[in-house]
């Protein structure tokens, strides 16, 4: 009799939120195992962002660490559909698998001491690939500052102790650069709930707060400009952002509708920023 615990991921990973729901639901399914190998089915998959493997990367690294997961699939499946899994690093294989069409910015995990590893991979992976837009040094070193306060923001605020996830994506055809970040910390809404002495008690008005110009949690010392920057930057070249922490999701072309935020059934740890640069 085969026991082998199958999960599947089906249809499309895009980067909205129904595709991060998917992500989310998985986690939630193999979080009810403990000390097994489970068999990951993508045979019904139709389409994943490949920038989305900076989030199932971190989904993956957690079971590992808290349940004693481990994980298999079908390889070759996934080479012959999926080859950009491979191109950007999340997977290895026996074969070579340069990323000669350059359409990806590679997967990394970066320690949370490790903030001249990841200065140097948003210069020379993320700014300079061919798929971000002609910036003026003013906006580059203003990109470039606000990922840094983000990544330095994690260990102060979100109390992660965990490594911090990226990957980016290129689509020519769209002229858009989609750019991922996870950490695995407790979000935004403790810190901001305690600074605020508990004005802002849920997850949307925590992103909302957060987005305000100076608004930081950091004691005595100056902050907050790193999502109000990225926000602003975004809003004027008419790309997209988007902020994923406790059980919200929140995105900038969401804003002037009536509905301006979705929420989870299954939320996931600390937080999740999309960066779409455009063209």
């Amino acid at each position: 009799m085969d026991d082998k615990i199958v999960l599947s991921i089906k249809h499309n990973v895009s980067t909205n939120f129904s595709g991060i729901k998917k992500l989310f639901d998985f986690h939630k399914e193999a979080s009810q195992y403990y000390n097994e190998t489970i068999y990951i089915d993508f045979y019904h998959l139709d389409w994943f962002d490949a920038n989305l493997s900076a989030l199932f990367g971190s989904i993956l690294a957690k079971l590992k660490k808290e349940n004693n997961l481990n994980f298999s699939t079908d390889l070759k499946f996934l080479e012959e559909h999926f080859n950009v899994l491979f191109r950007n690093g999340f997977l290895r294989s026996e074969g070579t698998n340069n990323d000669l069409q350059e359409s990806t910015v590679s997967f990394r995990s970066f320690d949370l001491n490790d903030k001249g590893g990841f200065i140097d991979y948003v210069e020379n992976e993320l700014l300079a690939h061919r798929g971000m837009p002609s910036l003026k040094i003013e906006e580059k070193d203003n990109i470039m500052s606000s990922l840094v306060e983000v990544y330095c923001n994690i260990q102060e605020h979100s109390k992660s102790i965990e490594p911090f996830y990226v990957c980016g994506q290129y689509f020519p055809k769209q002229g858009i650069l989609a750019f991922s970040m996870v950490d695995l910390g407790v979000g935004f809404l403790p810190a901001i709930e305690n600074k605020t002495k508990g004005e802002i008690d849920n997850s949307y008005d925590a992103i909302k707060w957060a987005l305000e110009k100076r608004n930081t949690t950091r004691q005595g010392a100056p902050g907050g400009l790193g999502l109000f920057d990225l926000n602003a930057y975004f809003n004027r070249t008419k790309g997209n952002f988007q902020i994923i922490t406790g059980d919200t999701f929140w995105s900038l072309d969401m804003e002037n509708t009536v509905l301006k935020k979705f929420s989870f059934p299954n939320p996931y740890a600390g937080s999740i920023l999309n960066l779409f640069f455009k063209r």
